[in-house]
């Protein structure tokens, strides 16, 4: 099987229905377990004992153009909100991410001589995503 491509990826706001337009990044996200050290005075074999802890489902973080000033509207008031809301990420498959988050972090980009208006953020996950496995045969 070919690899699948990431162009045409879609990350929606699906509370509101608003896409995320412009993205040129979606970064990498996904359940890792905290730890508990459970070494004891009487372990063996000279090595630290762990057992599992909470999950933490981490952030995604994005970076993208600046469509227009509406989008950044859009987003500013999402990252001064603070609240949680429903987010889906759709690959061209048809597979998908479903998650709440908040926005946690929105910033313009870097202005340069020959550059284009960019923006950076990150979505700071809420409780467990799910994986929808939604190909079409």
């Amino acid at each position: 099987m070919a690899a699948e491509k990431s162009l045409g990826v879609e990350l929606k706001n699906t509370t509101s229905g608003y896409v995320i337009g412009g993205l040129t990044s979606i970064g990498e996200f996904g359940p890792e377990s905290e730890e508990i050290d459970v070494t004891a005075l009487d372990s063996t074999g000279g090595y630290r004992e762990f057992i599992g802890s909470l999950k933490d489902a981490g952030e995604v973080p994005v970076t993208g153009f600046v469509k227009d000033n509406a989008q950044m509207i859009t987003l500013l008031a999402l990252a001064e909100a603070q609240t949680v809301v429903d987010w889906q990420l759709t690959f061209t498959s048809g597979a998908s991410w479903d998650f709440t988050a908040f926005l946690k972090s929105f910033k313009e980009g870097e202005s340069t001589i020959d550059g284009a208006r960019t923006f950076t953020g990150a979505l700071r996950i809420s409780g467990a995503p799910t994986f929808e496995d939604n190909i079409s045969a």
